[in-house]
């Protein structure tokens, strides 16, 4: 099928060699052999000879959307296999990862062997509790962290926690001499999981991990599961269709709606009501609500937030908030960015007395995890991505650990952020149902695929209407979304638009 020339010139631009390979319909075996991954066949060993020998499983998993999809894939699986696990989630306020009060826990239920997903590496005190209790551990984890502990740890940086427990879930339905069809029908149901799980955790969609993706926007599409079809009609702008758009801002709020505002066991709720409509429409509704509170609370403390930054912004900011909730803290770490376009550490007190805990975001050019490394000496713990991090410290080190913080960023000599640049010149012309179709071929956009921008010439506002604006060039029309742009209809001149997936947003209007 004729190609988009636009569209190629945009992926030639972005260094993609060989353009076919990219937007070919993927398959499994594109995805590299799950068994590869460094100490993946013996977690699968154990954790098959567990389920043989009828020992008590665990799964710990996170108060995210990677932690809860992770766990629910690990759940999944394991139950096909036999297995009834126990499945935990802590609240925010036990602290992230495997910690030594979820151990005892797990002692006192009887445990033999607890899986971890997307907890880090580093619980070193935790895992050797759990030793010391009889309880072994495996972990699959994809978090840069400063150090890990002494247990079996299925790691890799390609994929999210939930990308790797469908690799896992694969290796387990291999190892255990499942027919294809059957571990294709298990991709099939697990993949779109990993879909949500990575747009939302921000890896890097590429190479495998964007090939999974694809394969689960597919399969999303055809979820035949109770509570992810709910899901997908409260969330999605066309629920046949479910795009990356959809999960980054439909999809994925909702599910870390409950960790944040809740506990993240509301959101697994969604995904067990598999055949029950009334309980998946229950649980879907109870995240509509959490999510609308999570929303509200955001919009106040930013506002209180934003009253105390100087002007001009410093080269970072490290804030420091006595009363706000910590499930909101990496939401206000991203509006700091998007508002001042620098390097962004929120702060408030943790559960333990005299500590703080925190979120960090960031801009291009800047390795968070790299930068905290940097102060290492300041911080308790800490970890996560390039673009996001979680930190630990004593209250009285925040004072020490801005001033570092901010050098550190000051020396980078980032430079000022400025409007995304054009990948190419369009005509309104051009649009239609194939552009979109090509389009979607580009899916997911995300971290490290982002949507394409492209320029508008010579067109006219035609009509505004709240966050929307209709543009004219010609006989043609484009409808966009719209924000912080001072427009009036009838004003003609340039312009930049982002074409996330079926969502066109302006991003930059010049005037002639």
């Amino acid at each position: 099928m004729f190609f988009n020339p636009l569209l190629l010139d945009v992926l030639a631009g972005r260094g993609i060699e060989d353009i076919d390979l990219f937007l070919k319909d993927p398959t499994w075996n594109d995805l590299p052999d799950p068994m590869s991954i460094p100490f993946m066949e013996r977690a699968v060993d154990r954790v098959l000879s567990a389920v043989r020998d009828g020992e008590r499983i665990a799964i710990h998993g996170d108060y995210d959307c990677d932690g809860v999809l992770g766990a629910h894939v690990l759940r999944s699986v394991l139950m096909r296999l036999g297995a009834a696990p126990l499945v935990h989630l802590p609240h925010r306020d036990d602290g992230y990862g495997l910690t030594t009060p979820a151990v005892h826990m797990f002692s006192r239920s009887g445990t033999d062997l607890v899986i971890t997903v997307d907890n880090g590496i580093n619980a070193r005190q935790a895992v050797d509790l759990a030793r010391r209790l009889g309880i072994e551990t495996v972990v699959i984890d994809h978090h840069l962290i400063q150090g890990r502990a002494d247990a079996l740890a299925v790691w890799s940086p390609h994929f999210c926690g939930t990308g790797l427990a469908v690799l896992f879930a694969w290796s387990l339905a291999l190892r255990a001499g499942w027919p294809d069809n059957r571990i294709e029908k298990l991709l099939e149901n697990l993949s779109q999981y990993a879909a949500i799980a990575s747009v939302a955790d921000c890896v890097p969609l590429l190479g495998g991990t964007r090939t999974l993706s694809r394969l689960g926007l597919r399969y999303l599409a055809q979820a035949k599961h109770t509570g992810v079809r709910e899901l997908i009609r409260a969330s999605c702008a066309d629920v046949n269709r479910p795009d990356s758009h959809d999960i980054a801002f439909g999809i994925a709020p909702r599910i870390n709606a409950a960790g944040r505002v809740r506990h993240p066991s509301l959101a697994l709720r969604v995904f067990e009501a598999a055949q029950n409509v009334s309980a998946a429409q229950e649980s879907v509704r109870a995240l509509n609500e959490m999510n609308q509170e999570r929303r509200e609370l955001v919009a106040v403390h930013f506002q209180e937030l934003a009253e105390s930054i100087p002007m001009p912004a410093p080269p970072a900011l490290v804030v420091y908030r006595e009363s706000c909730p910590k499930g909101i803290l990496g939401l206000l770490a991203s509006k700091c960015v998007e508002r001042w376009s620098v390097p962004a550490i929120v702060l408030a007190p943790s559960a333990s007395p005299g500590f703080a805990v925190g979120s960090g975001r960031t801009v291009e050019g800047f390795d968070l995890v790299e930068g905290l490394k940097r102060c290492e000496r300041f911080l308790t713990r800490f970890g996560g991505h390039t673009q996001a991090a979680g930190l630990t410290m004593p209250i009285g080190q925040i004072e020490g650990f801005e001033k570092e913080f901010v050098s550190v960023v000051e020396s980078r000599k980032l430079p000022a952020r400025t409007l995304p640049q054009a990948e190419g010149d369009l005509v309104l012309a051009m649009l239609g149902p194939h552009f979109d179709d090509q389009l979607s071929q580009m899916e997911p956009f995300g971290e490290g695929n982002r949507p394409p921008v492209l320029a508008v010439r010579t067109l006219e506002v035609s009509s505004l209407k709240r966050r929307w604006v209709r543009l004219r060039q010609g006989r043609y029309s484009v409808e966009a979304l719209c924000w912080d742009l001072d427009l009036k209809e009838g004003m003609r001149g340039d312009c930049l638009i982002e074409f996330y997936g079926k969502r066109r947003i302006l991003r930059a209007f010049s005037e002639q």
